[in-house]
């Protein structure tokens, strides 16, 4: 069941790749708002060109934005990745079993999975990560997973809730800087 603006956000208390303890509760009242991506894995080039852009964004934004990834790949995977080494101090949650999946609504879909192609700004940003080296080959196989990302409020209430239409579909820059920094 997808989430919905104005809702709380469900609380998690989590190990990070890094060893490091992310209690989402801890991030309330910081004067902060955050934002929570939910990847497929590794191997998603989709993915890994929008972790790639949201890390180089995150010294625009990190005083005024915190960010938590989920990916549902195995730990070890991750971390076997030197790309997703470079995200730190991003914490990068390891939900192969998709139990955070489930209680944000992430959905699966093979039709959405597959229209992302006919995108012909889809297939440039797939081309763009191939020549980054971002399309790794973690062994995993294919999934479904379409990506979502959640903008809370600093009381953990949700500002959007944006479910992507497709596999390369996320929520856009110009709306996270606007709920950070407002209108211009």
């Amino acid at each position: 069941m997808r989430l919905k603006t104005g809702q709380s956000a469900p609380l998690f208390s989590l190990t990070d790749i890094y060893d490091r303890e992310i209690d989402l509760s801890s991030y309330k009242n910081k004067n902060k708002k955050i934002l929570i991506s939910f990847f497929r894995n590794v191997a998603c080039p989709f993915c890994n060109f929008r972790v790639h852009q949201l890390t180089k964004k995150n010294e625009k934004w990190k005083d005024k934005l915190e960010m938590i990834f989920f990916l549902e790949s195995k730990k070890d995977v991750i971390l076997r990745s030197i790309f997703h080494q470079e995200v730190s101090p991003i914490p990068i949650i390891s939900d192969e079993n998709k139990v955070m999946y489930q209680k944000y609504g992430i959905e699966k879909s093979a039709f959405k999975m597959f229209g992302t192609f006919i995108s012909s700004k889809n297939r440039t940003t797939f081309n763009t990560a191939k020549k980054m080296g971002l399309d790794i080959d973690s062994g995993e196989k294919p999934v479904l997973t379409i990506p979502a990302d959640f903008l809370l409020d600093e009381n953990l209430n949700i500002i959007e809730a944006y479910y992507g239409s497709n596999t390369a579909d996320n929520l856009p820059f110009e709306r996270i800087e606007e709920a950070i920094f407002g209108k211009k």
